[in-house]
């Protein structure tokens, strides 16, 4: 694994570090935690911007989303 030096405001690196003790972690653990959930929503934020515009092109609304699920759910029974 790489590292990396940081820099952290005080009030930041306080939380943290009470964080981590409260939690039984070091702070590495927890800034490493929060990263990862960081990066997975950010992600899954992106997708779901770039399923909205593909969405917005194909002239689908929200509420034409349970016909068209219930629609592939029968094709993928095959009923």
């Amino acid at each position: 694994m790489g590292t990396k030096s940081i820099t952290l405001p005080e009030d930041l690196l306080a939380a943290v570090s009470e964080t981590a003790e409260v939690e039984g972690k070091t702070p590495e653990q927890v800034i490493e935690d929060a990263t990862r959930r960081y990066i997975a929503k950010a992600r899954l934020e992106r997708f779901a911007q770039r399923n909205e515009e593909r969405a917005r092109e194909l002239g689908i609304k929200e509420s034409d989303v349970p016909g068209i699920v219930k629609e592939w759910r029968r094709e993928q029974h095959g009923r």
